[in-house]
């Protein structure tokens, strides 16, 4: 009789014992998936603000060229062209700068084509300027000179902008995915591993009420 109740309880206790380990183990694990929930929500808005800045990138290459533009049509005189050349070196600082900020967003074959628009980008800023400094603009024979000098240098950097745009969208729609099924997986472990210690509470805790009036039902023979 003793034997027997002593082992109902060691019984009770180890269902205890497998009811915390389904408690803590169920806030571990979603503890688990938050924070790689977090981890994915982090990589997608990087790669969202890294497409963002790219469009922001490529609307200051356009001004550039506007501003270009407006050099060669309205800088005759020196006031004019100070400014236009000011603010054709600003939009190009502006392009850099974010061509710089968003390298941390691309891998492989795609980093490589970032770095090389903007080394591109940078060459193309070499030749208007050794352009400028080797014929001035103040003919309309020497505008004439100068736009044929460079003209369409511009467009097949003008094209590389949305490719890299769009492999950034494609990255996010791949990260979402890949979230997606990485939280299924890690909620069917969770599913798992909690019916496990479910289970195992449940028979400890039948077990010993089985014992219990198993104990009880001696008891009243005797």
């Amino acid at each position: 009789m003793k034997s027997q109740i002593n082992t109902q309880i060691r019984l009770m206790a180890t269902a205890i014992f497998f009811v915390l380990l389904t408690g803590l183990s169920s806030l571990y694990l979603m503890d688990s998936v938050q924070r790689e929930e977090d981890k994915a929500s982090q990589t997608q808005q990087k790669l969202l603000v890294a497409a963002l800045t790219l469009e922001e990138a490529h609307t200051h290459f356009k001004m550039q060229i506007q501003e270009w533009k407006n050099l060669l049509l309205r800088g005759k005189n020196s006031s004019d062209y100070q400014t236009y050349f000011t603010n054709f070196n600003a939009q190009t600082d502006q392009v850099q700068q974010r061509l710089t900020s968003v390298s941390s967003a691309f891998e492989g074959e795609s980093l490589n084509q970032l770095k090389s628009l903007t080394d591109s980008h940078k060459k193309l800023v070499e030749t208007y300027l050794n352009t400028l400094s080797s014929i001035k603009v103040d003919t309309p024979a020497h505008v004439n000179d100068i736009d044929n000098s460079v003209r369409g240098l511009d467009r097949p950097l003008d094209k590389i902008f949305p490719e890299l745009t769009t492999k950034l969208s494609l990255a996010v729609q791949n990260e979402m995915r890949s979230n997606n099924q990485d939280h299924a997986k890690s909620y069917q472990k969770h599913v798992w591993w909690i019916s496990i210690c479910v289970a195992s509470s449940m028979f400890f805790i039948i077990f010993s009420f089985w014992i219990g009036i198993r104990a009880t039902t001696d008891k009243s023979r005797v």
